[in-house]
C-alpha cells in the first residue's frame, strides 16, 4: 500500500483505481481456473467433481460475474473507510510497522482469520433464516454446482455484511499494511478453493488431526447442495461446536478419491 494521499478527492480517486485492479485480478485468477480445472481438465478430473450430476452453463457464469462486480465494489468500502479514518488523524493501518517482528505480524495474521471464520460462520447462519436467505443470501445459492465464479456472487448487503468485520478490529488495533495484504490474499485462495467445485486435498487430509477440521471444496458443495449446514468459512470447527455440520461430509470426501483410484 503507498502512502495516503492528502485530499479527499485523491482517496476516491486511489480506491476507484484499487477496486478496477481487484476486479481485473480477480477475473484473471478466477477465469484461469475456471480454464484450467473446467474446460482443460474436466475429463482428466472428472472423479474429483463434487457434483458430477449437475450442470454449469453460461446463464449461471454470467450471472454471477454480475453479482462478483456488485461484490467488489461494495468491497471497497471496507478500504475506503480505512482510508478516510486514516485521514482523519485516527491510526488504522501501519504503512510502516518497523517495531512488529515477522512472528507478530504471522501472529496477527492467525487471529484475524480465526476472528474472520467466527464472523463468518455467525453471519452466514443469520443469512439461512428465512428472510434473510430469500431476500439476500438466495443470490449466491442460485448456484447449486460451484464453479470459480461463484466464490464472490453475492448480494450487495451480504457483500458489505461479511467485509466490514475488518473496520472494528483495525480501529481498536491498527495493524500493518502487510498483515492486511496476507490475510487478503488468504481469503481469496480459500473462497476460490471452496467454490472449484473439484475437490483436489490429498487423500490423508482426514488422517491428519489438525488438518482434518479444514473447509475443503467437497464440505462447502454440500452447503450448496443442501442449502443448509456446513457454514465454516476456514475450518470446521465452528460447525462442530454449532452441531451444524452436515453427515456425510468425510464419507463423500473419501468417495472422491476412491472414484479417481478406480479410474
Amino acid at each position: 500500500m503507498t502512502e495516503l494521499p492528502d485530499a479527499p478527492a485523491a482517496f476516491a480517486t486511489a480506491m476507484i483505481g484499487q477496486s478496477l485492479v481487484q476486479i481485473v485480478a480477480y477475473f484473471a485468477l478466477a477465469g484461469g481456473l475456471y480454464l484450467v480445472v473446467w474446460r482443460w481438465g474436466a475429463a482428466r478430473w472428472a472423479a474429483r467433481r463434487v457434483q458430477s450430476h449437475r450442470r454449469v452453463d453460461r446463464a449461471q457464469i454470467w450471472f454471477e460475474v454480475k453479482h462478483t462486480v456488485v461484490t467488489m465494489l461494495v468491497g471497497g468500502l471496507t478500504p475506503l473507510a480505512l482510508v478516510m479514518l486514516q485521514a482523519s488523524g485516527h491510526p488504522t493501518i501501519l504503512l510502516h510497522a518497523p517495531h512488529w517482528r515477522w512472528w507478530e505480524m504471522a501472529g496477527a495474521v492467525v487471529l484475524l482469520l480465526v476472528f474472520n471464520d467466527m464472523w463468518f460462520y455467525a453471519c452466514h447462519r443469520a443469512l439461512h433464516t428465512r428472510w434473510l436467505f430469500k431476500h439476500v443470501h438466495a443470490v449466491h445459492h442460485r448456484s447449486i454446482d460451484t464453479n470459480p465464479f461463484t466464490a464472490y456472487s453475492f448480494h450487495a448487503i451480504e457483500a458489505l455484511v461479511l467485509g466490514i468485520w475488518l473496520i472494528p478490529l483495525c480501529v481498536w488495533v491498527p495493524l500493518p499494511a502487510a498483515v492486511l495484504g496476507v490475510t487478503a490474499v488468504i481469503g481469496l485462495l480459500n473462497n476460490l478453493g471452496s467454490h472449484l467445485g473439484y475437490e483436489f486435498f490429498p487423500a490423508w487430509l482426514l488422517r491428519v488431526p489438525g488438518l482434518r477440521w479444514a473447509n475443503t471444496t467437497t464440505f462447502h458443495g454440500l452447503h450448496h447442495a443442501r442449502s443448509h449446514g456446513n457454514y465454516g468459512l476456514f475450518t470446521r470447527v465452528w460447525d462442530r461446536l454449532g452441531n451444524t455440520e452436515l453427515p456425510g461430509y468425510e464419507a463423500a470426501f473419501t468417495r472422491a478419491h476412491r472414484s479417481e483410484e478406480k479410474r
